[in-house]
């Protein structure tokens, strides 16, 4: 009896594991920006047609980013403030939830450049969403 539950626990967390990674794949491109250190905050307003998310990927490109406060308009006119205060180094992401699900029409935030390379000039952040 014992055995048997623990073979069906076994099976229920790879089961959670596998639901978990497919869910992980489940983002929708909502744009990029090309940063290039003279404007700050940048924004950024969303694609058309990506549906209600809860969650926000900052994947940084070509540089490294601290991204400080992550202002988000929804598409009722609310917004989402949030003071992340949080590096990224390139080629890494960052996720954020948000209050609930939503169509989000614009995000803008604050951020200071980490860049040990002089010729970095442009920054790169592409940002997806996901229920």
């Amino acid at each position: 009896m014992k055995f048997a539950a623990r073979v069906v626990c076994l099976v229920a967390a790879v089961l959670l594991v596998s639901i978990g990674s497919a869910r992980a794949a489940d983002w929708r491109p909502l744009g990029e920006l090309a940063i290039d250190y003279r404007t700050n905050p940048v924004s950024m307003d969303a694609a058309a047609g990506a549906g209600a998310v809860s969650k926000l990927k900052f994947e940084v490109k070509q540089a490294n980013l601290e991204i400080n406060n992550v202002k988000v308009t929804f598409a009722d006119g609310q917004t989402f403030n949030l003071d992340l205060n949080k590096y990224i180094g390139a080629g890494s992401s960052s996720v954020i939830d948000l209050p609930s699900a939503k169509e989000v029409q614009k995000v803008e935030f604050t951020y200071k450049k980490y860049s040990t390379a002089e010729t970095v000039r442009i920054g790169l952040v592409k940002i997806l969403g996901s229920v």
